[in-house]
């Protein structure tokens, strides 16, 4: 198919597929699937910055690790973790929004990925992984192994292709995108390499729909009339703030207020 240049394309390329279907946008279409604490530079200080993350907010709100980590994933803190998602519109929205202006002139693209089959191959393929995605107890235990500094191989028993983890959703960020994580293990290659060493081909896993550069614009202004933008994603405190001073204030600058 030809690039995609409006929400109703978009639609229609995804055709009546079945089985457990997630999304992760680009906004730009020469991304790899590896998370930013993997690649080069940040793979030498990555892991040690989010420990000390982790560590602090435990003790500011009590959360447990896996919350913790998704909290410095959402914050741009590097991590083992690549987001996805449940919604294709939120799939759609990433792979249009672009919070710096960088890739403008640049094709986005949709992951489309198939999670039921890409378990069932981890299964077929006898991967320790699998085992640990029927066992939360398991990923925990690896979790803790990861935070505490430790080894995370567990007698090479560990997490050996990435696995997709539920979110806690105790944040609100996560919930807002419907979002959930692919987590690499002791493999630290792009998950089209991992497949490749494994002799899966990618297409059985995912395929990715492009986004045209000259059309995302005009995708997130459809977007917005369903209610899919930055504020509601990303729920944003301070526009909030600002409404309640209006409110409290009515237009009036409130500079030296305190709320």
């Amino acid at each position: 198919m030809d690039k995609v240049t409006s929400y109703d394309e978009f639609c229609e390329s995804l055709g009546g597929r079945g089985d457990v279907i997630l999304f992760r946008g680009q906004p730009v279409s020469d991304f790899v699937l590896i998370p930013s604490g993997l690649r080069e530079s940040h793979i030498k200080t990555a892991d040690e910055q989010m420990f000390r993350f982790v560590d602090e907010v435990r003790k500011i709100f009590g959360y447990d690790e896996l919350t913790c980590i998704e909290i410095a994933q959402h914050f741009s803190l590097p991590t083992r973790m690549l987001d996805f998602s449940y919604s294709y519109t939120v799939g759609l929205f990433f792979a249009c929004f672009d919070v710096k202006g960088r890739y403008g002139d640049q094709d986005g693209k949709v992951y489309v990925f198939n999670k039921s089959r890409y378990e069932w191959l981890l299964k077929k393929h006898k991967k320790n992984s699998a085992e640990v995605i029927k066992s939360n107890e398991y990923l925990y235990k690896w979790l803790q192994h990861y935070v505490d500094k430790s080894s995370t191989k567990m007698y090479d028993d560990g997490i050996d292709m990435p696995i997709f983890v539920e979110a806690t959703r105790q944040f609100d960020r996560i919930y807002s995108q419907r979002g959930l994580f692919l987590l690499w293990g002791k493999d630290e290659l792009p998950l089209e390499k991992i497949l490749k060493n494994e002799g899966i081909d990618e297409r059985e896993v995912f395929d990715t729909i492009v986004i045209s550069k000259d059309h995302k614009q005009k995708i997130l202004e459809e977007l917005a009339e369903k209610h899919i933008t930055e504020d509601s994603l990303f729920m944003n405190v301070g526009k909030i703030k600002d409404l309640v001073q209006t409110i409290k204030y009515g237009n009036k600058s409130a500079q030296g207020i305190q709320v």
